[in-house]
């Protein structure tokens, strides 16, 4: 790999910048200047003989060779500080960290307030960037742009059967599906069947405008569909549409519980059978060795253990 003779600060500099695509950030990252890491960059790309990182339209993408140093070099980095790290313990208290979670808007509603209020007391240098949940967010845990994500297999399925031997998850919670239709629509029962619903204007969510809801993979298994009028990047936007409209929607019912009153939407069972929704949260194996991480994931487990779908 051709690490001989490069020495720990340029390595931290080199996964900061290959995790990072951003000189700013990177420095950022490591709390250096941005033309020290200007310069570390200079350094590396003499080193290796290669770019690393080109300007690609107004974005910076990983050469080859680049994208071949990112896993080996979180590795090590991971390894030097098993190494370092005698008490192999991560005091919240006093330490400065940056954690990266990808999650649903769902994710996050259930999972962040409660952990960002924790945090505040036992953390208060802690930190958590949430970002939307994307199709690559397997490739992104590889990478190391994100430390955490949460979400159902299905969510990473694109990715998954590739990454299957890097990434690493446990079950956070579980939760059903409920029929969301606003309070104001003029259908009076307190159940309704699948004929009822195909006979609604529909609503679905795809997360990232890319990623198919569960109920939306059911529909298609279904010998009569909706007419679906629309689809929306997040649960938010598809319970207030319902709640404005008469149209018609299936959601967690977490979701709806939670936020039912506000958008004037009530509940009913499913007309059909819904397999139970199961939210895991999935991390790199690597990540095994590091008790800021470890820590972290157990705080976000015991958050969740709480919850009942």
């Amino acid at each position: 790999m051709h690490l001989r003779g490069l020495d720990l600060n340029l390595l931290v500099a080199l996964d900061a910048l290959l995790t990072e695509r951003n000189v700013t950030r990177a420095a950022e990252r490591i709390h250096i200047s941005q033309p020290g890491m200007s310069e570390a960059l200079r350094k590396l790309r003499h080193h290796f003989d290669d770019r690393l990182l080109e300007r690609i339209g107004r974005d910076l993408e990983l050469t080859a060779k680049g994208r071949a140093l990112a896993d080996p070099v979180k590795t090590i980095l991971a390894r030097i500080s098993k190494l370092g790290d005698r008490s192999a313990d991560f005091d919240p208290s006093i330490q400065r960290r940056l954690f990266r979670v990808a999650a649903t808007t769902y994710g996050c509603e259930i999972v962040a307030v409660p952990l960002l209020s924790r945090l505040r007391e036992v953390a208060p240098l802690v930190s958590v960037e949430f970002e939307e949940l994307a199709t690559d967010t397997a490739d992104r845990i590889v990478d190391g742009r994100v430390d955490f994500a949460i979400t159902i297999s299905a969510r990473l399925l694109d990715r998954m059967q590739v990454h299957e031997e890097a990434l690493r998850s446990e079950p956070l919670f579980t939760d059903g599906f409920v029929v969301a239709i606003s309070k104001d629509c003029p259908f009076a029962g307190d159940a309704i069947s699948a004929d009822e619903l195909c006979g609604m204007e529909y609503v679905e969510t795809r997360f990232g405008g890319s990623i198919t809801g569960v109920a939306e993979q059911l529909w298609r298994q279904q010998p009569r569909q909706p007419r679906i009028c629309a689809w929306l990047p997040n649960f938010h936007l598809t319970l207030d549409t319902v709640g404005r409209t008469g149209m018609a929607t299936i959601l967690p019912a977490l979701m709806v519980a939670t936020h039912g009153d506000r958008y004037n939407v009530r509940a009913l069972p499913v007309p059909f059978e819904m397999p139970v929704l199961e939210e895991r949260l999935y991390w790199h194996r690597r990540n095994d060795s590091d008790p800021g991480h470890m820590w972290l994931q157990r705080m976000i487990e015991t958050i969740a253990s709480g919850i009942r779908g």
